[in-house]
């Protein structure tokens, strides 16, 4: 203190005591105001990978959530109670029904991803997302058929599942509202099942009675790799004598098949912003929808069916000659002199194959590589006419119009909630218009 000032005594504030200890004790530290996240997705699986992806992008743009993450590796620790460690929400990606009474008797936020197809309607507080594996089948059907095949094969899972059966019949239903048939790979032995060695042999002898040229449909990429395996063991040319798509579009296995192999892709990081988006409404006290459809599917198209017209030589060398050159495509007449075809002759086959012009069908690739994108991307409509071809966005909004009479921003709107219907709509991995 200094000499000749008075001593300076400042009141003790309420939370602290004063000088002889008799004020009141420290407050609690109040309780942490970010969402606890409770989130159990396998991981085992690509697309469940992907969605996983897509919930802690959205955490992180809107966040911070806090997290705790339920993935299948055996190396973590758990949760014993989830409600001591202050949950707030879950997501959960469920097997069956009494995991879904199990969250619900938690009293929090939830959704649910693949509820299963026995479980009532969703608790209070919780939202179903849902996927119609139907639609899958029903996208690969609409695939090939543009392309002008005429024979159609299906493999489904090893083992018996319901989304695999789900898939098969939306391909066939579809196929036959269209005319055609469909050949079904049989169900497995037990041993093959669970060895592919002891299957191959049966696969291939299946694959090679098949009429050719024929596309074939499975259910998963690791099964479309077997696939073109057996295929490049047994001598059958894909995508000439066979055309293979499967699903998932995990690029580790579509892009060192060989030949690379199509897929369709379920835009599971679409369905995992979709989750945290809507699980942050219910934590927020909003939203109203009980049930979500997830993104419908869109196809990425590589080397395994990268032949449009693979039953006429003719028009799959243009088809071959137009994709490479990629943007902007090249005049028709340019290309029939470099690979010394007349383009009468081009243009007949077309109409013999497709029953319309040629221009058409390559314009009707271009504007569903254009959907696809604008349906499961962010990209400016600027930048997705120009990747497909087209002058401008005014000039690719009047080609989307007079295909579906809708904008194109009407698919942005509706394709990330499942609302507006894209299934089939076909885009590379390069974002270059893909004409086969």
């Amino acid at each position: 203190m200094t000499a000749g000032k008075p001593a300076r005594f400042r009141r003790p504030t309420a939370a602290e005591p004063d000088s002889k200890g008799t004020g009141p004790p420290p407050a609690e530290p109040r309780a942490a105001a970010n969402p606890h996240v409770f989130v159990t997705i396998p991981t085992a699986n690509f697309s469940h990978r992907q969605i996983l992806e897509g919930v802690l992008e959205h955490a992180r743009k809107c966040g911070p959530w806090l997290f705790h993450l339920s993935t299948g590796d055996t190396a973590a620790q758990g949760l014993r109670r989830i409600d001591k460690w202050g949950c707030t929400g879950v997501i959960a990606l469920s097997s069956g029904e009494e995991d879904v009474r199990r969250i619900a008797r938690l009293g929090v936020p939830a959704v649910f991803i693949h509820p299963p197809a026995g479980a009532a309607a969703p608790p209070k507080r919780c939202v179903f997302v849902v996927r119609d594996q139907g639609a899958i089948g029903r996208a690969a059907a609409d695939y090939f058929a543009a392309r002008g095949y005429k024979t159609f094969a299906f493999v489904g899972a090893p083992r018996p599942a319901p989304w695999s059966d789900e898939r098969r019949d939306g391909f066939r239903e579809r196929l036959a509202e269209r005319g055609f048939g469909c050949e079904i790979y049989p169900e497995l032995s037990e041993a093959e099942s669970v060895d592919f060695a002891a299957e191959m042999p049966r696969l291939g002898r299946w694959l090679a009675s098949l009429p050719k040229p024929a596309a074939l449909y499975t259910v998963k990429d690791f099964r479309g790799q077997q696939i073109l395996a057996t295929c490049l063991d047994c001598g059958i040319a894909v995508p000439g004598d066979l055309a293979v798509l499967s699903t998932d579009d995990d690029e580790i296995i579509c892009e060192t098949s060989t030949p690379a192999l199509s897929s369709i892709a379920l835009d599971g990081r679409n369905t995992g912003r979709t989750c945290a988006r809507i699980l942050g409404e219910l934590m927020a006290g909003r939203g109203s929808r009980r049930t979500v459809r997830m993104p419908d599917p869109r196809i990425v198209t590589r080397g395994s069916t990268d032949a449009l017209a693979a039953a006429d030589p003719v028009l799959a060398r243009v088809f071959s000659a137009l994709r490479a050159a990629g943007q902007p495509p090249p005049k028709l007449k340019d290309v029939a002199r470099t690979l010394g075809i007349s383009v009468r002759t081009v243009e007949a086959k077309a109409r013999q194959h497709f029953g319309r012009p040629l221009r058409e069908v390559l314009l009707s690739e271009r504007v569903r590589e254009g959907v696809a994108m604008v349906a499961n991307t962010d990209l400016p409509l600027e930048e997705i006419a120009g990747r497909c071809g087209f002058c401008g966005a005014s000039h690719f909004s009047r080609a989307v119009k007079a295909a579906f009479g809708r904008a194109p921003g009407s698919f942005r709107d509706g394709g990330r909630a499942g609302g507006a219907g894209t299934a089939g709509y076909s885009a590379s991995k390069t974002g270059k218009s893909r004409p086969s």
